[in-house]
């Protein structure tokens, strides 16, 4: 009687999913029209990939895909940056899109919901090109009129009117903070924004002073280690600077030192100190006195690289012109040129559970013999089990793996995922057992 009420239960969730299946296809098919661009990469705590499009934003957590669109949770399809928020009320991510900003909150399996601001809220432009959150959880958000500064629920401006001495009337490109001070990439300049509190009043304020930089003023992304340390990157590669005099202690990374291409994009930091920088030619990675260059030539998807993210495998990933890439070991891999309607099936699968043998009878097929794997998810995505060394010679295969050294001796009950891999292919399916 349990295999059989398992047997229809099963049946019943693999109807929903089919349904749910074909209705993806179609909305996939109508999103996939035109070149895919992939403007933003987030890679959260627990290795999730958030990627900001031109199509809206995809989630991807190694095992299925959610996606979100105007329809959903976002103020706009065209996303330009994310930026996460850890709150004592939860996780946030802070999406900057052209019709404005979404605040998605976020639990273990995805977007729970929404806050959309506008100009209607006071947002000076809807067409958001950048947002940083600082350690007192006041959030900036620049576009090409000036930026917000949303604090407290007040949704606040500074804009070069009122501020001339702090930034310039240029759009906003990128922003970046280090303690209380806000510098910002402009055409023209540096924007440079000092927090401090009124002695009189109380309120903060701002002070301090733009700067144009001696080798160009073209300022396209900005990323602060400290104080003392500030790089830019511009159209004649990455201006540096170091110490506190402002006019002084410049100095310039350009393809003469090894730079890919001068005109930079993009700047991030890796954990062990490397410094990565895209461009419109393609991503560099210095280390001490090395440079390291990749192209399309190289197997990078696009040269265009929008934004660069660490993901905590120790793989860097890349936001590019014709989607998104990842590069793992020296190769390139996942790449990413549309939006997916699930992971790829290429190693055919059934799978079969024994409920009084507390076991799962796997059957696949191989057209290559190489090392295959399991694993096995519950629905919050955490690992319960994974079985190393199965058959991997070319032809069909069945297999009986057991949990009786996982999860409480075995018990299983709920929803899970069981994921077969062999090398960079690999299938997903979802199983429901029911005890």
């Amino acid at each position: 009687m349990k295999g059989r009420k398992y047997m229809i239960m099963f049946g019943l969730l693999m109807g929903l999913s089919i349904s749910a299946r074909n209705q993806d296809s179609r909305n996939m098919a109508s999103m996939n029209e035109g070149v895919f661009v992939v403007k933003a990469i987030y890679v959260d705590s627990d290795g999730v990939k958030w990627f900001g499009t031109n199509r809206g934003l995809c989630r991807y957590n190694d095992l299925s895909w959610r996606y979100y669109t105007d329809a959903d949770h976002l103020a706009g399809n065209q996303v330009n940056a994310l930026t996460f928020e850890q709150t004592a009320e939860g996780r946030h991510l802070w999406v900057a899109t052209s019709e404005g900003v979404s605040v998605l909150a976020l639990d273990a399996d995805g977007v729970t919901g929404s806050t959309a601001y506008t100009t209607e809220d006071g947002l000076l432009n809807d067409d958001v090109a950048d947002i940083a959150i600082d350690s007192r959880h006041g959030k900036f958000l620049g576009s090409k009129d000036g930026i917000n500064w949303f604090h407290d629920g007040i949704m606040d401006s500074l804009i070069y009117s009122e501020f001339y001495s702090s930034m310039l009337s240029t759009p906003v490109r990128q922003m970046d903070l280090f303690g209380d001070t806000l510098y910002i990439a402009q055409d023209g300049g540096i924007g440079r924004f000092v927090s401090g509190v009124d002695g009189i009043t109380g309120a903060s304020r701002w002070t301090s002073e733009y700067g144009v930089t001696p080798y160009s003023g073209n300022i396209r992304s900005v990323m602060v280690k400290g104080e003392e340390k500030q790089f830019f990157g511009c159209d004649v590669g990455v201006e540096t600077h170091t110490n506190y005099f402002a006019k002084a202690d410049w100095n310039l990374y350009s393809t003469d030192d090894g730079l890919i291409n001068n005109d930079v994009i993009s700047i991030a930091e890796d954990d062990e100190g490397g410094l990565w920088f895209g461009t419109f030619g393609g991503v560099s990675f210095f280390s001490g006195d090395t440079w390291t260059s990749y192209t399309m030539e190289d197997g990078l998807l696009n040269d265009t690289v929008y934004d660069i993210a660490f993901d905590p495998d120790g793989s860097v990933w890349f936001a590019t012109g014709a989607g998104a890439c990842k590069l793992k070991n020296g190769v390139f891999e996942d790449f990413i040129t549309a939006i997916p309607e699930r992971i790829s099936s290429t190693l055919p699968m059934e799978i079969y559970y024994n409920p009084a043998a507390q076991s799962f009878r796997i059957t696949y097929h191989l057209n290559q013999s190489a090392p295959v794997s399991a694993r096995l998810y519950n629905v919050s995505g955490m690992l319960v089990g994974q079985w190393s060394d199965l058959p991997s010679l070319t032809g069909e295969h069945h297999v009986d793996i057991t949990l009786s050294a996982y999860s409480d001796g075995g018990h299983l009950e709920g929803i899970y995922l069981i994921q077969l891999v062999q090398g960079n292919r690999s299938n997903t399916q979802k199983i429901i057992i029911i005890p």
